[in-house]
C-alpha cells in the first residue's frame, strides 16, 4: 500500500485545493441543484439526474483518494466520473448557454487529477530506475553470493619458519613426510 503513496509538497497541495474548490462549486452545489430539479420537477429527464449523481459520486471518491495520496488509483475514478459528468453537462449547456459557468469547473478536477497521476508515475519510474542502477552497479559478491560473505584464510607452506611469540625463537614447522620419503615416492615399498 505504501508503494502507491508519496509525500505531498506545495504544488500537489495547491492542486488538491483547486480540485476541492471546483468540486464544491460544480460537483456538489450545481450538480446537487440539478439532481434535485430533475428528480422533483422534471421526472421525464431523470436519467440526467442519475448521470450527475453517479458522476459526482465517482469524482468524490477520486477526490478522497487524492487526499489519501493514492494518485494512481484515483485517476480512473476521476476520468470515468468526468466523462459522465461532462456528457450530462454538455446536453444542458447546449440548451442554456449560461449553464457553462455552473459545470465547466469540473475540468479543473480532471486536470488536477491528470497532473497528480503524471507526477506520481514519474516518481515511480525514477525510483525504479534508481533501484535498477544500484543493482547494476553493486559489487559482484553481493549479487552472486546473495549476501553470503566468503572469507579466505592465509595458509602457510610447509618448511617455512614461524616465529614464536613468547620466546622470540624460530621454530620449524613439522611436515608430515620427511624429505627422504618425498624423494622416494615412486619407489615400491619394500616388503614381502
Amino acid at each position: 500500500m505504501n508503494k502507491l503513496r508519496y509525500d505531498d509538497w506545495a504544488f500537489t497541495i495547491i492542486l488538491k485545493i483547486a480540485a476541492t474548490a471546483a468540486f464544491l462549486w460544480s460537483g456538489f452545489f450545481w450538480s446537487g441543484v440539478t439532481i434535485i430539479n430533475f428528480y422533483s420537477f422534471n421526472t421525464s429527464e431523470s436519467y440526467r439526474a442519475t448521470g450527475f449523481l453517479v458522476a459526482s459520486i465517482l469524482i468524490l471518491i477520486s477526490l478522497i483518494l487524492m487526499y489519501l495520496r493514492m494518485y494512481i488509483v484515483q485517476f480512473p475514478f476521476c476520468v470515468i466520473g468526468s466523462i459522465i459528468y461532462l456528457i450530462q453537462a454538455g446536453q444542458l449547456i447546449d440548451k442554456i448557454e449560461s449553464y457553462t459557468v455552473r459545470y465547466i469547473f469540473e475540468v479543473v478536477i480532471l486536470i488536477a487529477s491528470l497532473i497528480l497521476f503524471a507526477l506520481h508515475m514519474a516518481r515511480v519510474i525514477s525510483k525504479s530506475l534508481d533501484e535498477k542502477g544500484r543493482f547494476n552497479t553493486s559489487p559482484a559478491e553481493s549479487i552472486i553470493g546473495d549476501g553470503i560473505t566468503v572469507s579466505y584464510h592465509k595458509t602457510e607452506k610447509p618448511g617455512k619458519e614461524k616465529k614464536s611469540r613468547k620466546k622470540g625463537k624460530k621454530t620449524e614447522k613439522s611436515s608430515e613426510y620427511s624429505a627422504e620419503a618425498e624423494n622416494n615416492i615412486d619407489e615400491k615399498p619394500s616388503g614381502d
